[in-house]
């Protein structure tokens, strides 16, 4: 990518019905392991699906790949621009109150005058702004953690945008490591966690939750916001990472039970669990 088209990528637009939405989801979850955004109109029957890359081609790749059975109505890979990006995420996200003292701030809004504990996020192209259910659940399920144990270390495994692993620092827990597949969101937490002024008090890393190697110590909380695929084969080395707690999300409610059983035949305890009729979050002591 040349110097002029750095802040380039690609995108592969995708358009479904309604119904088979997350359908899509799933195989390009699986298969390209990427997160789509979904645009959805009130009252539409469709539905676009938007997946991220850093090149034009990769998109026209992936395009290429999409099976012949799935139900998609139109393809399109294009090429978008970084203003594209920021423009969507300013329309999307905004200031967000969550738990009992966090609030989660777009950097292009204004900072409040008060004592509550402020992150600051641009998403770029990475994922986890607070406004999914999965991501408040693990920020008010953290809050509570750090209020009620001992927490002195925390493994953001998934890390996304790297909200969990900053907001785990702003409420004083001294250790903390976060780390990813996709070096994309790598490269955005470091420049997330500048915006909050916690840059070098954070470790992180790209790594994959399915391969051993991801710790080198226990923590006493880790935190795992991931598909609840990855969650069951990642399973036992979650749980041996772990020293008091184990915050999961990224999971189906339907899918609650097989992850709390698996961790259940760990050795765990399931303590907490919430949804909201579509995703899931659980809280387990180890």
């Amino acid at each position: 990518m040349s110097e002029e088209n750095k802040n380039n990528g690609g995108q592969l637009n995708l358009v479904v019905s309604v119904n088979e939405a997350e359908t899509v989801s799933e195989w390009i979850r699986e298969a390209l392991q990427k997160e789509p955004v979904e645009v959805t109109q009130h009252l539409s029957e469709e539905s676009r699906l938007e997946i991220y890359f850093d090149s034009l081609l990769e998109a026209e790749i992936a395009k290429r790949t999409l099976p012949a059975d799935l139900p998609v109505l139109s393809a399109e890979a294009k090429e978008y621009i970084e203003q594209d990006w920021t423009t969507f995420w300013q329309y999307h996200f905004k200031t967000l109150e969550l738990g009992n003292n966090l609030r989660i701030i777009p950097e292009w809004e204004p900072i409040p005058d008060d004592e509550k504990i402020n992150i600051i996020i641009n998403p770029g192209l990475s994922f986890g702004t607070g406004g999914h259910f999965t991501t408040r659940f693990c920020l008010e399920a953290l809050e509570d953690a750090r209020r009620n144990l001992e927490i002195h270390s925390m493994i953001d495994a998934g890390t996304g945008s790297g909200i969990l692993a900053i907001a785990a620092i702003k409420l004083g827990i001294g250790k903390v490591d976060a780390f990813d597949f996709d070096p994309v969101c790598v490269e955005q937490c470091v420049e997330n966690a500048a915006r909050n002024a916690v840059a070098n008090r954070i470790n992180f890393f790209g790594a994959d939750v399915l391969q051993p190697g991801w710790y080198r110590e226990p923590a006493d909380l880790v935190c795992a916001n991931i598909l609840t695929s990855v969650l069951l084969e990642a399973a036992p080395l979650i749980k041996r990472s772990a020293k008091k707690r184990i915050i999961l999300s990224g999971i189906r409610e339907i899918e609650a039970d097989a992850v709390a059983d698996t961790f259940v035949q760990l050795g765990c305890r399931e303590i907490a669990r919430d949804g909201d009729g579509q995703w899931c979050g659980l809280v387990i002591d180890v």
